[in-house]
């Protein structure tokens, strides 16, 4: 076995890897956790801390250290190697290493950590001490910022320049292709690569273990052409939807508080974090999603959120508060009070305006519902009605019985209406099918289907991002245009004034939820959807097979058992 594979096995601890990952507790002589990688409620994976192994009970999953990093964060052995040989300590000075009876070489994704690493590192060094980054480093003193907190969060600037990291990486044996890769370089149209960012303020995105994956970025003179932020694109090292910043430094303070605060920019966990509250983490530049809600809910029981109090905040808070519902997670709600906009502004004016707004946050959907009735402090049978009608559809979808009964208790009585009038309204809502004329005039109502048709129509350079697993896509209002899906081409100008009328309002309505037209988070976002129609498709065709093989078993008929059996397999390849 390689000497550095055994100096890092010596000198770090499955179970201390591990708990960097997912909430370990005592069970015997060794040690339990909720499997993370399949769906459960109660803990089946066990750690034996004597022979530095873990295994799942639940879905077979096991091996050592090198064996876990390896799953939970997508990457071969080499590179599982790297990431745990940085925590130890251990320099590795070779580009391959064996292991049993295989040999493992560094990679595209080894690469990828290092320009990544450089970059952070030429950035940080440049807002420390060069003279270009002087206005920057008095924005960030102005924002209170200390130096300590700057290091901390090893802080960067980027120059005005269009080449500096460019040729940085080029002098230190990097192509350009690999800086676009690592998504910190871009290529134009015309085939040209000059750096992404420039004349930013630079924020590096981690990953659980500490390794920077990414940068966010802001701009440091306000200009009205140029995006406030801008982040690094996706790569096979970053995943918008699956990351979450801040949290390689908040993740024990999570677990100790048992509680996760999410808030939406850097600048806020930041200011969180350097005023003593340290369990504060924000998205990756991309809307919720249900797997980063997963990964928080592996070190606290709770997550409180906070958003701005703008549209943009409301849909977020909406959006937050439904996904965690749907998977059995409990959420509330952060609201500053007076005039501060965001934790920031608030810790600014006195750090005990945040933690009384914490400590004050009340359960997620018990927020949405008062906030509803606060813009309708009238109360007349219409406003009842608007509010249930908003309402009701959520409740509807979450997943614990127990919740559903006590949120239709706490809408009755805001409402001052029975119960029963609920209860028949929520079985309405169940039955109810949407007429097509209906379809359009709420964003509630819109479909992962149709926002799926909307992106698409909105740029026709993501249907590279519907591959033949993308079943089930289907509209008897628009079939020309899932005929072009299908064809893998979509012309627009093509499709009869019917469609076009129907897809440019999918296409607004779909923009106006996300709140951004920015190409990264509008794919970000596709991709998201996409994942949860297949899941969703492939939910209603078990339901579906499941009844059909019933009624074949209850006849009798083992052949048409065996033939639906084959004809379901076939579907879900």
């Amino acid at each position: 076995m390689n000497d550095e594979v055994n100096q890092v096995k010596e000198r770090l601890d499955i179970v201390e890897i591990m708990s960097s990952y997912l909430t370990v507790k005592r069970a015997g002589v060794n040690m339990k956790a909720n499997c993370p990688f399949h769906n459960e409620k109660t803990p089946s994976m066990m750690i034996s801390p004597e022979r530095q192994t873990f295994k799942c009970f639940g879905c077979g999953e096991g091996g050592d250290i090198f064996t876990f990093i390896e799953k939970i964060e997508g990457v071969d052995f080499y590179n599982a190697l790297k990431i745990l040989a940085d925590k130890a300590g251990v320099k590795l000075a070779n580009k391959s290493v064996k292991y049993g009876n295989k040999e493992y070489k560094s990679d595209q994704k080894t690469r990828l950590f290092e320009i990544n690493d450089w970059a952070k590192k030429l950035y940080h060094k440049i807002l420390e001490d060069h003279p270009k980054a002087e206005k920057a480093r008095s924005y960030l003193k102005e924002r209170g910022m200390k130096d300590t907190t700057i290091s901390e969060f090893e802080i960067g600037y980027a120059p005005d320049s269009w080449d500096l990291l460019l040729k940085f990486l080029d002098k230190k044996g990097y192509k350009a292709e690999e800086g676009v890769a690592a998504g910190v370089l871009i290529r134009n149209e015309r085939g040209s690569i000059y750096d992404r960012f420039r004349g930013r303020i630079m924020f590096p995105i981690n990953n659980i273990m500490g390794a920077t994956v990414a940068f966010t970025s802001r701009i440091l003179i306000s200009d009205e052409n140029s995006a406030k932020y801008i982040n690094s694109s996706e790569s096979p090292i970053y995943t918008k939807g699956k990351t979450i910043y801040g949290l390689d430094k908040a993740k024990m303070n999570i677990k100790e508080s048992d509680l996760a605060v999410m808030v939406e920019g850097n600048m806020d966990v930041i200011a969180c974090h350097q005023a003593g509250f340290k369990n504060v983490v924000a998205t990756s530049g991309t809307a919720i999603t249900v797997e980063q809600l997963k990964i928080l809910n592996r070190y606290g029981s709770e997550i409180a959120f906070s958003f701005d109090s703008d549209n943009a905040g409301d849909t977020a808070m909406k959006r937050a508060i439904t996904l965690s519902l749907q998977n059995d997670m409990s959420t509330k709600i952060i609201h500053l009070s007076g005039p501060f906009k965001d934790p920031d502004e608030a810790i600014k004016s006195d750090p005990k305006n945040w933690q009384r707004a914490v400590e004050k946050s009340k359960p997620a959907l018990e927020y949405w519902i008062d906030l509803l009735i606060k813009k309708n402090p009238d109360l007349g049978v219409s406003a009842k009605k608007a509010i249930a009608k908003e309402i009701l559809p959520v409740i509807k979808t979450i997943y614990s019985d127990i919740e559903k009964e006590y949120y239709v208790k706490y809408l009755a009585g805001k409402l001052s209406v029975s119960e029963k009038a609920l209860i028949a309204a929520l079985e309405k809502t169940k039955s109810e099918e949407k007429k097509p004329e209906e379809k359009n005039d709420k964003l509630s109502k819109i479909s992962i289907e149709e926002k799926i048709f909307g992106f698409l129509w909105h740029d026709p350079k993501l249907i590279k991002y519907i591959n033949n697993e993308t079943t089930g896509l289907s509209n008897t209002e628009l079939q020309g245009f899932v005929k072009m899906i299908n064809d893998k081409n979509i012309v627009k100008d093509k499709l009869d004034p019917k469609e076009i009328s129907i897809l440019n309002q999918y296409e607004m309505q779909t923009m106006e939820e996300l709140e951004t037209s920015d190409e990264e988070a509008v794919k970000a976002e596709l991709i998201f959807l996409i994942s949860r129609f297949r899941s969703e498709n492939t939910d209603h065709l078990k339901a579906d097979f499941a009844q059909r093989i019933q009624t074949a078993e209850s006849k009798g008929d083992k052949e048409k058992v065996k033939s639906l059996l084959q004809e379901f397999s076939n579907l879900i390849k």
